[in-house]
């Protein structure tokens, strides 16, 4: 079940904050956008969900200038905060306004169905601790024949802390979101992965990072990670740290429309066949 109230309690205490993974959230961006270019699309509406510090946006919004594209997110202080760091001159000439920013949940999108062209997603998957709510909900708003790319964390990211005995979220495989797609009703979805590799020169640093990026706390045995357990891991870590994330990206189309059953029902296909076949 998905806490949102809770998630946006945590971004709102942290959002000051983010600047300190500026470089992965544009090193991520550049690269996701860069995928774009194997992706033959020219959409009149679409989506940025999630769309934080407004990376995605900004590089977005010069591959398509003439698309119509909304950013969507919990938190409207990002939007506050991102017109707040941005000069009063530069505000004066952009094209941004606030109809393009709309403070919302992903799981309950203030859109009518078969509405969006493109869905676009980078790193809000980590957030979400069942992805199933968020693909339905992309599912209904997309029009037929409109299209997804969405990143996440895979199974592979925080290993290196798991192997010093800490808990951390639990990641997704590759084959379980392309599964997951399918089932939502996406026809032959393509999902790969790449990696990141980061090094770290204080624990405490990394530690603040992962809880940053949707990843949750790493813990001990206890589910609490207190001070003496973080002077024992300490004294386990040679420095610097190093860091694996594990992206992976899915990108597909809705090419049919699908009739949601109640839970435990499936839908039945009769073929009529001509005489005497």
């Amino acid at each position: 079940m998905q806490n949102s109230h809770l998630i946006r309690q945590i971004l709102r205490r942290n959002h000051n904050r983010l600047d300190t993974l500026d470089f992965i959230y544009r090193e991520l961006a550049s690269r996701m956008l860069s995928r774009l270019d194997y992706i033959k699309i020219t959409p009149d509406f679409m989506l940025d969900c999630g769309s934080g510090m407004g990376y995605d946006y900004e590089l977005l919004k010069n591959k398509y200038p003439a698309s119509n594209i909304i950013q969507i997110d919990l938190l409207n202080e990002f939007y506050r905060r991102e017109n707040k760091s941005t000069s009063w001159l530069k505000n004066i000439f952009s094209k941004k306004n606030p109809s393009d920013f709309i403070a919302a949940d992903v799981l309950s999108l203030p859109l009518a169905n078969s509405s969006v062209d493109f869905y676009y997603s980078n790193l809000l998957l980590p957030y979400l601790s069942d992805p199933v709510p968020m693909v339905k909900e992309m599912r209904r708003v997309l029009k037929v024949g409109g299209g997804f790319f969405i990143a996440g964390l895979g199974v592979d990211s925080l290993k290196e802390l798991r192997e010093l005995g800490l808990i951390t979220n639990t990641f997704p495989d590759m084959h379980d979101i392309g599964d997951m797609l399918i089932a939502a009703g996406f026809s032959n979805p393509v999902v790969d992965t790449e990696y990141l590799s980061l090094d770290y020169e204080h624990l405490a640093t990394l530690l603040q990072d992962i809880k940053l990026l949707g990843c949750g706390a790493a813990y001990g045995s206890g589910n609490y990670f207190g001070k003496n357990a973080y002077q024992e891991l300490k004294k386990c870590i040679d420095s610097p740290v190093k860091l694996t994330l594990e992206v992976f990206v899915a990108h597909g189309w809705k090419d049919r429309e699908q009739i949601e059953l109640p839970e435990g029902m499936s839908a039945i296909s009769f073929h009529r066949t001509k005489s005497g076949d």
